[in-house]
């Protein structure tokens, strides 16, 4: 029991070698699950034109790096799997661990606005005369939509990590490295952003 973990090792007969093989082994194939597990298909841009999203439900957005924190009511989890409970929170400014996508989270709703991406939205609707194609949102009632805008959810301090989720009533929003997903649990509506592709359902 004196020993150090690498004497035992030695000890039984485990090279440095081995090990680095061992862990070489083991972060390939957490990678190939990683890669295996995002979606494959990539959204049709001919779709038809979306409603414009209203921002009425989610407030005015917060002033870029002087967004709340998220509002706990429970205590916030190190990372979880997609299986862990979410953090629950009255209200959340918060952005993925890359920072390319920004969101706002109450039980009202979520919106999240995105800085790159390899995608084009469908054409604006002649009633949107603010910034289009650079947000989705979800509320109580209805499908995800493109938010028509002059303001931005970006420039969250807060970061959600991959594998983290919060909730806020009955919206739940989850982190991952294929993007940011967030639904509306009620009514199974939602929306999953991510730079190569966007998802409204």
């Amino acid at each position: 029991m004196g020993r150090p973990p690498a004497a035992r090792l030695r000890a039984a007969g485990v090279t440095p070698g081995v090990r680095r093989l061992a862990l070489t082994a083991s972060v390939v194939l957490v990678a190939a699950l990683v890669a295996c597990s995002g979606p494959s298909d990539t959204r049709n841009d001919d779709a038809a034109t979306p409603t414009v999203a209203s921002n009425d439900g989610l407030g005015d957005a917060p002033a870029a790096n002087d967004s709340p924190g998220p509002t706990d009511t429970s205590p916030r989890p190190g990372p979880s799997t997609a299986t862990a409970a979410p953090s629950v929170v009255t209200e959340a400014a918060f952005a993925s661990p890359s920072g390319n996508i920004g969101c706002y989270l109450t039980a009202d709703g979520a919106r999240c606005d995105i800085a790159k991406k390899s995608w084009s939205p469908p054409p604006a609707p002649d009633s949107c005369t603010l910034d289009w194609g650079f947000g989705v949102a979800v509320g109580k009632d209805g499908e995800a939509t493109f938010t028509c805008a002059g303001d931005t959810v970006l420039g969250a301090r807060d970061k959600l990590e991959y594998g983290e989720s919060l909730k806020a009533g009955p919206i739940r929003c989850d982190s991952a490295s294929a993007g940011m997903r967030c639904e509306n649990t009620a009514t199974g509506h939602g929306f999953r952003l991510a730079k190569e592709q966007y998802d409204l359902f």
